[in-house]
């Protein structure tokens, strides 16, 4: 889902902000102006939030990453990867993937002496539609997403489905000072099964305790969130700011002890210099959004 900070869930988040890009791809014109086919460079993020949504710890993380952009016809690059199977000036059906990294247990009084949360894999289509007059120089985007999610075991590299999740968003962008100061919003809600909720908000009687009940999550609304983000592009250096708020009320999960709040929020900074640019131009199709809410698929901190 979305609307949980792709460090933790993938599908209960706000995916982080990374490094604006005017997203996609594609007619070949070597002569024409466009955007590089290939993007080089380094860059680095810093954001703040639990430790999975909702969780009563929160954490700091830093790390480096490379800045790999690719802008291909079928094949894109952007802190994520994404396989377009269909593209115009008004839409984009596309197949991408996330995931969500390894929650220890110990550090979480709530879910002290369970089993940590592996990390998981996630992967399915998209579909994203102009919702606004394609020469404006703003624009609105609704997305629908729906990706299945697979937990990885790290002691034996054991696989196993994870359930399903459904994300909803409405995204405005609207540049502010053309290419170096950029304004992003986005409104959404997620959707999940039961198995994937209860993968992270699920007691199994076995781990109960007077302070902690057994519970079973069921299927239907795993939240909302709101994000705000700005990013600009100075020469070489690209940045962007961002921050999510979260909101679980009325969620399937609404009434476990794993949920330490109602609302949850994250924030976080990301900066990159690009030392490389292919001489190869391609022209955008359209302004669909790109990897700026989602942490970079290539950093350390994955």
């Amino acid at each position: 889902m979305n609307l949980r900070v792709r460090k933790s869930i993938s599908g209960i988040s706000v995916a982080l902000f990374g490094l604006l890009s005017t997203p996609v791809s594609a007619a070949d014109d070597a002569t024409s102006a466009g955007l590089p086919l290939w993007e080089l460079g380094i860059g680095a993020a810093v954001y703040n939030q639990a430790n999975y949504p909702g969780s009563d710890v929160r954490s700091t993380t830093g790390f480096p990453f490379p800045y790999v952009i690719y802008r291909g016809d079928w094949l894109r690059i952007d802190h994520n990867l994404q396989g377009i199977l269909y593209e115009t000036r008004v839409a984009k059906l596309d197949l991408s993937a996330g995931g969500t990294s390894l929650v220890d247990s110990n550090e979480s009084d709530a879910r002290a002496g369970m089993p940590d949360l592996e990390p998981t894999f996630e992967v399915g289509p998209a579909l994203s539609l102009l919702l606004t007059d394609p020469a404006r120089a703003d624009s609105v985007w609704g997305r629908v997403a729906v990706r299945t999610a697979v937990s990885v075991d790290t002691d034996d590299w054991d696989l196993a489905q994870q359930g399903w999740t459904l994300d909803t968003s409405v995204r405005y962008q609207r540049p502010l000072i053309g290419e170096t100061l950029k304004l992003s919003t986005e409104l959404g809600a997620s959707f999940a099964d039961a198995d994937y909720l209860g993968y992270f908000y699920d007691v199994p009687p076995e781990f109960a305790t007077p302070e902690r009940p057994a519970f079973d999550s069921g299927s239907g609304y795993a939240g909302a969130h709101l994000g705000l983000g700005l990013s600009g592009v100075y020469g070489k250096w690209r940045w962007s700011l961002y921050g999510a708020y979260l909101n679980f009320a009325g969620t399937a999960f609404e009434g476990s002890p794993l949920l330490n709040s109602d609302h949850d929020f994250s924030v976080g900074a990301t900066i990159g210099w690009l030392f490389w640019q292919s001489e190869r131009r391609v022209t955008p199709k359209n302004t669909s959004p790109g990897g700026e809410f989602q942490t970079p698929l290539f950093g350390l901190g994955f």
